[in-house]
């Protein structure tokens, strides 16, 4: 740390130089990421509750308030039962950890186990790293969903928790969500489901005509669910969610908090950001039913005209794209990744499906995805 303080200016014009290295999400180029530029009103929000913390909700009231309506509206969307709730976080990764925490100090089990599709977000890797919980990874069938069959067999008396895909995060893939409900209700453990990108994407599917499987609180297996509004919800970072099908399950993981306003916790961050909360209350209120529709049919229609595209310049698409994801192979897969993000093209190459992943968010344009083909057409034609 300097000695002597720097003039505002000063500080302001090294921010800006910080900030002109970043990526911008507008040009297009972006086609990685999961998240995105937040709506107006979410950027507004956030700058209202900088100083607020949920970690002391007796201090800020009128932000518990948000987080509680914020967390309402994800319920109702994904149908929870009355007696539920849950919290925004940091992002998804706390949300698993607090679904995998409640699920483990529920259990009482000397040797607790997961049981998780190989396609499972590499946040359950370190989360049960972190619980000391053994990790069973389930196989995939041949649409690249879990097989419901595999994770039976991994089922015994250790299984303190399932956990199910919708939206993955390699290809968007929503797994038999009810398969694993049937099982999980059979064998006696809970179902955890991350729907960190899918959560606030695959409803707004359904309501657009798409064929989509069930995943949601409907299914009685279902206990959790992880949705983040930093991703498909538009808002700022970081704003996880975790749900719950009942108060009671969070009971367990509870960590008193004696010379605070409250008297206890339930999140593993405790100094939580009211900023994140009011940024996702506010666009959930912006937007509606209606605008996340809207932005929705405007992801798929970018994304099938990629992958038609694709398919039409006889590159291998893994799957028809069930969500804004797509993912396709040439000759040399994690080559072809590398000079696209040399020439600008951020993409990612996923090794254990040797492809190539590109995420069609709400920056992405039509005009966009035309370009990044054009690029491509030039790159194969060498």
């Amino acid at each position: 740390m300097r000695v002597k303080g720097l003039p505002e200016k000063d500080v302001l014009v090294k921010l800006q130089q910080a900030r002109l290295r970043d990526l911008r999400y507008e040009d297009g180029k972006i086609l990685c990421s999961m998240c995105t530029n937040p709506h107006p009103a979410a950027k507004q929000a956030h700058k209202m509750f900088l100083e607020a913390n949920l970690g002391d909700a007796g201090l800020f009231p009128g932000s518990v308030q948000l987080e509680r309506e914020a967390v309402a509206s994800l319920a109702e969307l994904l149908h929870a039962p009355e007696g539920g709730g849950g919290f925004i976080v940091s992002g998804g990764t706390e949300a698993n950890l607090l679904a995998l925490y409640a699920a483990r100090n529920a259990s009482k089990v000397a040797s607790p186990e997961v049981v998780v599709p190989e396609s499972a977000h590499f946040s359950f890797d370190k989360v049960c790293d972190l619980l000391r919980l053994k990790i069973l990874k389930a196989k995939l069938d041949t649409s690249f969903r879990v097989d419901p069959a595999s994770v039976e067999e991994l089922i015994n008396e250790n299984t303190v928790a399932v956990v199910g895909n919708a939206g993955s995060a390699e290809l968007g893939t929503v797994d038999p969500i009810d398969a694993l409900s049937k099982i999980a209700v059979e064998c006696g453990v809970p179902l955890h489901v991350d729907a960190a990108f899918g959560g606030l994407f695959v409803p707004f599917l359904k309501e657009l005509g798409y064929t989509t499987p069930e995943f949601d609180f409907v299914l009685d297996g279902i206990q959790s669910i992880t949705v983040d509004p930093h991703k498909m919800g538009m808002s700022t970072i970081p704003a996880g969610g975790i749900l719950f099908r009942s108060s009671k399950t969070w009971e367990c993981i509870k960590t008193a908090t004696p010379y605070l306003t409250e008297p206890n916790q339930c999140t593993f961050v405790g100094t939580r950001p009211a900023a994140s909360a009011a940024a996702a209350w506010a666009v959930f209120e912006s937007l509606g039913r209606e605008g996340f529709k809207k932005a929705v049919a405007d992801c798929m229609d970018v994304t099938n005209y990629l992958y038609e595209g694709l398919e039409e310049a006889g590159f291998e698409v893994l799957l028809r794209p069930p969500m804004n994801i797509v993912a396709f192979r040439s000759a040399d897969s994690k080559m072809l990744a590398s000079k696209l993000r040399s020439r600008g093209w951020h993409v990612s190459y996923v090794p254990r499906l040797d492809c190539i992943r590109l995420v069609l968010m709400p920056h992405t344009t039509k005009k966009h995805a035309a370009e990044f083909l054009l690029y491509l057409g030039k790159l194969k034609a060498k």
